[in-house]
């Protein structure tokens, strides 16, 4: 009868068990590997609804921008009117100027005839 030797069966024991040790390695990396994968799809989603919700608010921003600035074009006086309201207000303080002189002018006459 074939015996092994002890020595060999040691041998053969430490290769299996060293085997089994890497499978097991192996198996917890893969495993490791996978929820970090799913973590990272995790954030990868969030980011995506993020970046949807701000270019959602980018664009109503932008909407608001232009419906103010219709408004503004629509409602704010333009330079055309402002100098014609600048002319009336001009003359207006010119004729009270005017008045004004005379004014003085009639009180004047008035002192020195006393």
């Amino acid at each position: 009868m074939i015996t092994i030797p002890e020595w060999l069966m040691g041998l053969l024991g430490t290769g299996f068990g060293a085997v089994v040790a890497l499978l097991i390695r192996n198996a917890v990396s893969h495993t490791k590997n996978e929820a970090s994968a799913k973590a990272g799809q995790a954030i990868a989603n969030e980011a995506k609804a993020a970046a949807a919700e701000a270019q959602r608010l980018a664009a109503a921003l932008e909407r608001d921008l232009a419906q103010f600035r219709e408004r503004v074009a629509q409602e704010y006086a333009t330079v055309q009117l402002i100098d014609r309201i600048e002319e009336r207000l001009v003359g207006a303080l010119d004729r009270i100027g005017a008045r004004f002189d005379q004014f003085l002018l009639t009180q004047t006459g008035k002192t020195s005839d006393y």
